[in-house]
C-alpha cells in the first residue's frame, strides 16, 4: 500500500516542534523580506514618535492629496496658481528651495499612506500573534503550576525523586524569590511637614 504524504495541520495546536521551528524560521525570513522591500526607513525616538505632526496623515492626508493635484505641473510648467506656493519651497525638504516641490510631497505622501496600510496589517498580525501567546499559554500554564505543585509534594516525599527534580525547583524557587523580591513594597516615605500658620 502506497504511504500516504503527510499533511500539514489545519490548527497551530496540532503543530509538531519541528513544524513550529520551520514556521518560525520562514516567518522570520518572510519579515526579513518585508523590512528589504521597504529600504531607508527611519525609525524614530518615543518622545518624536508620540509628538510627530505625522500622526495627522489620516485626517490630513485627503485634502493635501487634492491640493498636491491641484498644484502638480501640467505640461511641464507650474501654473500660476502652483507659483504662488513656491514660498514654502525651503519647507518641503526637497532639492529646490526656491520652488514648492509638489511631485515630491504627493510621492512622500502616497509612501506614507501605504506605509500606514501595510503597517496595519502587520499590526493586526501581530495583535493576532499576542492574542494566540496568551490564549496558548493559559493552557499550559494552569496544569504546569499544577505540576509544579505535585513536583514539590513528591520532592518532599521522596529523596530520590528530589534529586531528579531539584534543578526544576531550583529554578522555580530562584523565579519565586525574585518576584517576591520586585513586589516588596517600598518603606512609607515620611510626610512632608505642614507649613506652620501665620
Amino acid at each position: 500500500m502506497p504511504k500516504q504524504p503527510v499533511q500539514d495541520p489545519t490548527d497551530v495546536d496540532q503543530l509538531s516542534a519541528a513544524q513550529i521551528e520551520e514556521r518560525v524560521e520562514k516567518t522570520l525570513q518572510h519579515i526579513e523580506a518585508i523590512r528589504s522591500l521597504w529600504p531607508g526607513l527611519e525609525r524614530l525616538e518615543e518622545g518624536r514618535r508620540k509628538r510627530s505632526v505625522g500622526r495627522s496623515l489620516g485626517v490630513l492626508g485627503p485634502p493635501l492629496a487634492k491640493l498636491f493635484a491641484l498644484l502638480r505641473p501640467k505640461d511641464g510648467k507650474d501654473s500660476a496658481l502652483a507659483r504662488s506656493f513656491h514660498v514654502l519651497g525651503d519647507q518641503d525638504d526637497g532639492d529646490d528651495p526656491e520652488r514648492f516641490e509638489v511631485e515630491l510631497l504627493e510621492r512622500r505622501l502616497k509612501r506614507a499612506v501605504a506605509e500606514q496600510k501595510v503597517a496595519d496589517a502587520l499590526e493586526d498580525l501581530a495583535r493576532h500573534l499576542d492574542d494566540d501567546v496568551l490564549a496558548t499559554a493559559e493552557m499550559v500554564i494552569g496544569p504546569g503550576l499544577a505540576a509544579l505543585d505535585l513536583a514539590r509534594t513528591i520532592a518532599r516525599q521522596n529523596a530520590s525523586f528530589r534529586a531528579i527534580l531539584a534543578p526544576v525547583l531550583d529554578d522555580f524557587r530562584a523565579m519565586t524569590k525574585q518576584a517576591r523580591k520586585a513586589k516588596k513594597p517600598e518603606a512609607p516615605r515620611p510626610e512632608p511637614a505642614a507649613p506652620e500658620p501665620i
